[in-house]
């Protein structure tokens, strides 16, 4: 998280760092062919996806019709390899830890990055009064992964300990990603619709869910100003960013949408000359894309198509194995975290949220450790003494 929280360049510590994700990708590679657990037989339609996305991203080199630059390809390169090399860590490593662990570190890194991210866009718009800016991943995708997951923890947790931990999560994340004053942010409640349902599916029920979100919103709503009387250094910033959104629905307009109406322009009448396989990690694009064209313009339509059926793959082996395995926080988790994205594509592209490639891994890594046999009762989904109860079966 420092390294991909550390400055635009490609320095020593990215490439000492994409040199460690592949050795353990290779690792985890060996593990699986050598001692396959038996959930990765779901897994086997991802393979296929994977070689593909490899293909993309050697092309998305050679293709460029400009020319591409060595450093720029690996500085960009470097999210798409952790989107195609999370998942076989995540899966490899996840047999071997209990998914209390795996929930525990998926909501304590979530929180990190949403203080990460708060510290970063503050400072980005001049208003922060933090001693620092950016010191770690700044991610919009990462605390929603968070977030989806601590609403299903604090509902199914059993302990008293449990629920206050869990809750934490939920009430620190908002704060967090709101007090920058990007109104982008709000979409993480869009995670609240995929959790919701049945108990036994690991989920939410819409009475509990009601009550948790009053609990926790009162709390937040109290807190809010203390945190921002701390972080922010203009009083009057917050106002006006809330003046803005009022008058953007309104119908009064919004500049920042007029932006990313423009980008998207352009981006389209840069895409009429190589449509099919983008301009290649490598080009830096002379102006900032805040939409999905993004990836398209990087990998072309065929190139994007790839790495979304790639995660669409990935989601349907999800989704195999929830039926043999049965339900777990992580998978509904999952589903929170995709409708996240998905929504998040009427701002910009997912895909290039540094966060985005991190947050599969440590979902995949949940979603393993839950098909492996460490499955609990659903009132037993909790850290500590109520998981050391499980026992493995199957």
């Amino acid at each position: 998280m420092v390294v991909l929280g550390s400055s635009s360049d490609l320095g020593p510590n990215k490439v000492i760092y994409a040199g460690i994700v592949l050795l353990c990708a290779a690792i985890s590679g060996y593990r699986l062919i050598v001692d396959p657990p038996a959930y990765l037989r779901v897994f086997r339609p991802v393979l296929w996806w994977g070689l593909a996305v490899v293909a993309v991203l050697v092309l998305s080199y050679f293709a460029s019709p400009v020319g591409s630059d060595v450093g720029t390809f690996g500085r960009q390169s470097i999210f798409y390899l952790l989107i195609l090399l999370g998942p076989v860590i995540g899966l490899d490593s996840g047999r071997d830890l209990r998914p209390g662990v795996v929930y525990g570190m998926i909501g304590f890194i979530g929180v990190i990055a949403a203080a990460g991210f708060a510290a970063d866009w503050l400072d980005r718009r001049g208003v922060t009064a933090l001693p620092f800016g950016r010191f770690v991943l700044s991610s919009l995708v990462l605390p929603a992964l968070a977030f989806g997951l601590a609403l299903v923890m604090f509902f199914h947790a059993r302990a008293l300990y449990a629920r206050i931990l869990w809750i934490l999560p939920i009430i620190c994340i908002p704060i967090a990603m709101l007090v920058t004053g990007t109104r982008t942010n709000l979409i993480i409640f869009v995670a609240i619709l995929a959790v919701l349902g049945s108990a036994r599916r690991a989920r939410v029920p819409i009475g509990s869910m009601t009550v948790v979100l009053l609990v926790a919103g009162a709390v937040g709503v109290t807190l809010f100003p203390v945190v921002a009387s701390f972080a922010v250094a203009d009083p009057a910033f917050l106002t006006q960013r809330v003046q803005a959104a009022v008058s953007a629905l309104s119908g009064g307009g919004d500049q920042s949408l007029t932006f990313r109406q423009q980008q998207t322009e352009t981006a389209l009448l840069m895409l009429d000359q190589s449509p099919l396989l983008g301009y290649g990690l490598g080009y830096t694009i002379p102006f900032t894309v805040d939409s999905p064209l993004l990836t398209v313009l990087r990998l072309g339509w065929v190139g994007a198509a790839v790495v979304v059926a790639f995660i669409a793959s990935l989601s349907a082996a999800f989704l195999r194995g929830t039926r043999l395995y049965g339900p777990n926080p992580a998978t509904t988790a999952w589903w929170g975290f995709l409708l996240v994205c998905i929504v998040n594509l009427l701002f910009g592209t997912p895909l290039e949220d540094r966060g985005f490639g991190y947050a599969v891994m440590l979902v995949t890594m949940g979603i393993a450790a839950g098909f492996q046999g460490y499955r609990s009762s659903a009132s037993e989904f909790a850290v500590g003494a109520d998981l050391s109860r499980s026992t493995p079966s199957g």
